[in-house]
């Protein structure tokens, strides 16, 4: 029902649903194939769906709905983000985008404002895959100014790790030292061209190791105001190689 083509017994270039007596595809009237194929809003021919629509307008139908800000209209801030998905090759795959549950979550709250467009409200939600994706988009179409990728993925990370830390004035100091200290050095960088893997994955480490500092020092009986240099000496010498990344949290 996919082949297109120059029929070869009219040479008309159309749907070819229909075979010849060798098997080749030709088109329905020269088939006799007395359904029709042709779409009742778009006037093209092909596999129809619901309503005798296309995939693309079936598609442009379902972000229509989906962006509805409450007004009967798509969300305008969100428009550029339509024309992108709907210019893209395979809107069948678009289809099936939006099948996901998550993704109509996203989608519905952005359009009514229920989830802020913003770069900081989306590393909020999850999953984070399905974030990122829509993120990207996002930044194509300009609805969100573009981000360095390896920064987000980091920052989505650290949201994650720091809800793991059990100890509040363990989570807090880590969060003014990740926020204020490693994620500011990282978009310094950033502005000045891409971030590698390596350089986020560094300061993933600092941060990690920071925590586990804490988490060892609590073990010895102490807080951080009452950490002493013999800790700090102890703490290296019981493995220097894997805690190296913790003196950015310790100077």
């Amino acid at each position: 029902m996919r082949v297109r083509g120059r029929c070869p017994c009219c040479d008309t270039d159309r749907l070819l649903p229909g075979r010849d007596t060798d098997g080749a595809p030709i088109c329905r009237d020269c088939a006799g194939i007395v359904r029709d194929f042709f779409y009742d809003r778009c006037g093209s021919e092909g596999l129809l769906l619901g309503g005798r629509l296309c995939e693309h307008c079936t598609l442009a139908d379902a972000l229509a709905r989906l962006l509805d800000d409450g007004t009967g209209r798509v969300a305008p801030e969100l428009l550029p983000l339509v024309k992108i998905l709907l210019e893209m090759d395979r809107p069948k795959s678009r289809l099936i985008w939006l099948r996901n549950p998550n993704v109509v979550r996203l989608l519905q709250g952005l359009a009514t404002g229920n989830i802020a467009l913003s770069h900081d409200r989306l590393h909020q939600e999850a999953p984070w895959r399905t974030v990122a994706h829509l993120r990207d988009l996002l930044m194509d179409s300009g609805v969100l100014p573009r981000v360095d990728r390896q920064l987000l993925l980091y920052q989505r990370w650290l949201t994650e790790r720091l809800g793991t830390i059990e100890a509040p004035e363990h989570r807090q100091l880590l969060r003014h030292f990740a926020t204020w200290h490693r994620t500011r050095r990282l978009r310094t960088k950033a502005e000045k061209g891409p971030l590698g893997r390596s350089q986020t994955n560094h300061t993933k480490q600092e941060v990690t190791q920071a925590g586990a500092f804490l988490a060892w020092l609590a073990g010895r009986g102490r807080a951080i105001g009452q950490c002493q240099q013999a800790d700090i000496d102890a703490w290296h010498t019981e493995s220097l190689a894997t805690r190296r990344p913790s003196q950015s949290f310790l100077r």
